[in-house]
């Protein structure tokens, strides 16, 4: 819990300004990050893409465990805005292993058919230290098998739902 809160912590000062959503042409990878085929090839469970993102946005992939090549358990897709300077959105994805608690205190939305959870931050809508406003919140669902986290304090609940339902 308190890695949870700590993780929430830095989502937020990292996120800056609301883009608007539009058709990706080409994934601007940055930091020489695994490609999204590579990651495919790698994982044992789907893996859901955002078709309709920003196309100044660039992805940067995290996977897990750190030390593993081969065997990748979950990994984490963050959009950075063109600067490569904030996190935009962070979407983690896993094996849907077991029944993950994801409805406590959440408005209830539809994912591409199935049953999504948004909550928004306690301090939506507020500015942080730096002035900045806070929006977004955490979204969870789970689609074709596989368990989607969806993160924000920069792009707003509806944005993030777009770039939800746009997942493939």
């Amino acid at each position: 819990m308190k890695l949870l809160f700590i993780r929430l912590l830095v989502v937020f000062i990292l996120f800056q300004n609301i883009p608007l959503i539009v058709q990706a042409k080409e994934i601007k990878y940055n930091h020489d990050s695994i490609t999204i085929s590579e990651i495919k090839r790698k994982v044992d469970f789907k893996v859901v893409v955002p078709q309709s993102i920003p196309n100044d946005w660039t992805l940067e992939i995290k996977t897990y465990p750190w030390d593993e090549k081969d065997k990748i358990t979950n990994f984490s897709l963050h959009y950075m805005d063109s600067d490569d300077k904030y996190l935009l959105i962070h979407i983690g994805q896993s094996m849907e292993s077991f029944n993950k608690e994801m409805n406590i205190n959440a408005e209830q939305v539809d994912i591409n058919g199935n049953k999504g959870f948004f909550v928004e931050w306690g301090n939506s809508g507020e500015l942080d230290k730096k002035g900045e406003l806070v929006t977004g919140g955490l979204l969870r669902w789970i689609q074709e098998g596989t368990y989607v986290e969806m993160e924000s304090s920069r792009v707003s609940r509806n944005k993030m739902l777009e770039v939800a339902r746009s997942m493939k």
